[in-house]
């Protein structure tokens, strides 16, 4: 019996996931999620598939062996707190990876990810839970790739780069050998990253260099242009909240 699907969220990603599903035709998507609770949406539509309703209804939905739920979520904090309530309630997440991605033999993946067209991963790599990688990136050898990481297209990470929960990697960025990229730190689009980035801090250009450090409730599109100083960089703690307002930016406007 094919696995049931169901898909949580009703945006860009899950147009991703839908396209994904249907060429590899190995399972039933029985419908959408809106995480938003817009009953605006409710019973429209997204690729022939409806959009059942909200999150509420899984709480009269038992978690069947046989179903399983693919986040399509932009929000790392939304993202996050749904993974962890549904994991709670004893659902279990399924990947999505396009059957033109190319991952090595010993690439190990964890759940919930969805790996999308042209992705190339290679010996070695582990990705974590809950991991996105969009279109054309490309993941080199021995690679450790943190949970809920979001990377982006046509990004290139160097052999044995490693990549801490949550951080986010956007369009086209460089990543050069054994470096390390802080949990909640976020590499702007064509950035080339020839240092370690520290956890919740932001970078961007050529060479890469820090423009902030995200304090807690700090925006990302707040930030000054400004280089911080030393003492600016200094707490380990990210803040997940900061990059969501980049995070659904972005994901909201790729694709």
């Amino acid at each position: 019996m094919a696995k049931r699907v169901l898909i949580l969220g009703a945006g860009a990603q899950a147009r991703y996931i839908l396209n994904t599903l249907s060429l590899l035709g190995d399972r039933q998507v029985l419908g959408l999620l809106d995480t938003f609770d817009n009953p605006d949406i409710h019973g429209s539509q997204i690729r022939g598939v409806t959009v059942l309703g909200g999150l509420s209804m899984l709480d009269s939905l038992p978690a069947a062996p046989n179903l399983q739920l693919i986040t399509a979520i932009a929000n790392l904090d939304q993202k996050q707190q749904i993974v962890a309530r549904m994991q709670a309630r004893g659902y279990r997440f399924g990947n999505a990876i396009h059957p033109r991605a190319i991952l090595a033999s010993t690439v190990t993946v964890g759940v919930g990810c969805v790996i999308n067209a042209g992705v190339v991963v290679e010996d070695g790599a582990v990705i974590g839970d809950h991991v996105i990688i969009h279109a054309g990136a490309v993941v080199e050898h021995d690679n450790v790739v943190g949970d809920f990481v979001n990377i982006g297209p046509g990004v290139t990470t160097a052999g044995r780069v490693r990549m801490a929960r949550g951080a986010t990697l956007y369009t086209n960025a460089t990543l050069l050998p054994d470096r390390v990229i802080g949990a909640g730190a976020v590499v702007g689009a064509g950035a080339v990253v020839t240092r370690d980035v520290l956890p919740a801090q932001v970078v961007v250009g050529v060479p890469a260099r820090p423009i902030q450090e995200r304090s807690s409730g700090a925006s990302v599109g707040g930030a000054s242009s400004s280089e911080p100083s030393s003492s600016d960089i200094s707490s380990p703690e990210p803040s997940s909240s900061d990059v969501s307002s980049v995070s659904t930016f972005y994901l909201n406007t790729s694709g």
